[in-house]
């Protein structure tokens, strides 16, 4: 069943007028409503701008108001809908950066910001930083799923940020803990291609997946994950294993 048109249009025109009166959390359940439906049912303005403008330049007024999740919530919907406003970005990154810890994020909003960022082409360094820190600085990575692993790296990797010890970190808690059973097929190739990508040398997980692969073959038969996997073989140089 589509949405119906007419009324995401309705509340769209009402909210505009009263998202002054929105606090931080209702700003980010409304954008991520619209984001979860077509994009073609978020209606412009007659300046040109839509819904998605007026809640990020609102959510910039206050944007210390913002808790964690919500950040993350914010900052996934304007990678998903392909908006990256860069006042909005660089609000958000501000909050992150001046919690004292990241104690408040839970995993998968932690890789959600990040993977938001790295989508939309924003790379804020001090935000991947702390991120980073937090992260390897965690006793274990068990309340991490295989999903939310894959997307950090995916994220440093495709925002060009360098953190070897993030890296390190993942890549041992992969071998060790034998989580990729529980990877599905494109978070093993999204893995292994932010490693390549990154040029992060990790032998014993090359080796981790190679041997998953061949026991799951069946299970890799989409052409991404065939060539992400493939990719990233021949980009470190690995191209069989005894």
């Amino acid at each position: 069943m589509k949405p119906n048109k007419e009324l995401f249009k309705h509340f769209a025109d009402a909210s505009v007028r009263k998202l002054d009166q929105f606090n931080s959390r209702d700003l980010s359940n409304l954008a991520y409503a619209y984001a979860l439906i077509l994009i073609d049912y978020v209606p412009e303005f007659d300046d040109g701008s839509d819904l998605f403008d007026h809640i990020a330049m609102n959510a910039v007024d206050i944007q210390t108001k913002f808790n964690a999740q919500d950040i993350s919530n914010m900052a996934w919907v304007y990678a998903t809908v392909g908006k990256p406003h860069a006042v909005l970005f660089g609000a958000m990154c501000d909050q992150v950066v001046a919690f004292e810890h990241l104690g408040e994020f839970r995993p998968q909003a932690l890789s959600n910001t990040v993977w938001a960022y790295a989508k939309a082409g924003v790379n804020h360094p001090q935000l991947f930083e702390k991120v980073a820190d937090h992260i390897v600085q965690s006793d274990s990575l068990d309340v991490f799923d295989s999903q939310a692993l894959s997307n950090i790296v995916w994220a440093y990797a495709t925002a060009d940020v360098s953190h070897a010890k993030l890296f390190e970190k993942v890549a041992n808690h992969i071998v060790e803990s034998k989580s990729l059973d529980r990877f599905k097929p494109q978070s093993v190739a999204n893995t292994l291609w932010a490693y390549a990508t990154a040029q992060v040398s990790h032998p014993k997980l090359f080796q981790r997946v190679a041997k998953a692969a061949i026991q799951r073959k069946e299970e890799f038969s989409n052409s991404q994950h065939i060539a992400n996997l493939l990719f990233a073989y021949t980009t470190m140089g690995i191209t069989y294993y005894r």
